[in-house]
């Protein structure tokens, strides 16, 4: 199904943020030069998207600002495919549309970096507090980033990339291992700044981070070819680290390389299980499939009732106000 709908404007939103007529203008034509952007239910990356976005335009509203308009694609309901190993998987794709989903990871990461969501701080001063204690607690350099959700404030969430030698040694520790002690030891000392990052990020993260005594997101990405997600939701630091360990990333990457060589996978998610192991959650593809486990799909179903049992009890209250 495709339906057209605004997505963004040029007024103020209610985080006082306000969008350029310029600002829309890119993202139209990021999307009609075949940067497609997916959509999902609430901003919740651990679910399977709901469609993508085909087309983008800017047209002006009568008051003199301007909108985005987008045309976007529901998918149709999920198929049933077999992996070689046996494994049942469900499928999406567009009807129309065999272009990949659009990345929000440029390139390989030669270092650390640290992204967050500016709602989810008192301030910019608390942003810039915290993430100088994540500097002076790990001593590891990074880069940081701020990026916006357009909801009431949300569950706090972090992006977290991984440097590209740890990458490197993940996606190939095969060929590391054997070339020598020297290179393994190189990696462990990356290993162990990468420890200590971790560590100051899920500790500060508990004392600065709105809403209070909500789970936080963190979102630790492999870079390299194809992107890797390794999603934890958890307010215990120790719980954080041990699920980053070297030998649980180690074997979630090498099943990752498998359903990339399998599948021609772009990016592939793991979700961290009651039993602290990753599990595989779903992926895109370079033609813009969307295969995942039949408890994602389950959990966007269950976000969705969710979303419209909210937006009906919202309607209702309205209702007995109306005149």
């Amino acid at each position: 199904m495709k339906e057209a709908v605004v997505i963004a404007t040029t007024y103020l939103d209610a985080h006082s943020m306000m969008m350029t007529r310029e600002s829309l203008e890119g993202a139209a034509e990021a999307v009609n030069n075949g940067s497609r952007q997916l959509f999902t239910v609430e901003h919740d990356a651990t679910i399977p998207p709901l469609g993508k976005v085909l087309e983008a335009w800017v047209e002006p509203i009568e008051d003199g600002e301007y909108q985005l308009v987008v045309t976007r694609e529901t998918f149709e309901e999920p198929t049933w495919i077999t992996l070689p190993t046996g494994a049942k998987l469900l499928k999406q794709e567009s009807e129309v549309d065999h272009n990949p989903f659009a990345s929000r990871y440029k390139g390989v990461s030669d270092g650390y970096e640290l992204s967050c969501d500016w709602v989810n701080f008192e301030s910019p001063e608390s942003v810039q507090e915290f993430l100088d204690d994540i500097r002076n607690a790990s001593g590891v350099d990074f880069t940081d980033s701020i990026f916006g959700r357009k909801s009431a404030t949300p569950d706090p969430e972090f992006f977290i990339r991984i440097a590209e030698t740890i990458g490197a040694y993940l996606v190939a520790k095969k060929v590391v291992d054997k070339a020598g002690d020297k290179v393994v030891d190189l990696v462990m000392e990356d290993v162990a700044k990468f420890y200590a990052f971790v560590k100051a990020i899920a500790g500060s993260a508990i004392k600065y981070t709105l809403p209070k005594n909500r789970p936080v997101t963190y979102i630790f990405v492999v870079s390299y070819a194809p992107v890797i997600e390794f999603i934890v939701r958890s307010n215990n630091p120790n719980s954080v680290l041990s699920a980053v360990s070297m030998d649980k990333l180690e074997k979630a990457t090498s099943d990752a390389m498998d359903l990339h060589e399998n599948l021609g996978a772009d990016k592939i998610q793991y979700l961290l299980n009651q039993r602290g192991e990753w599990e595989f959650n779903y992926l895109l593809t370079r033609t813009g499939q969307v295969i995942g486990t039949k408890q994602a799909y389950s959990r966007r179903t269950k976000k969705i009732e969710l979303q419209q049992a909210k937006l009906k009890k919202l309607n209702n209250g309205n209702k007995g106000f109306s005149r």
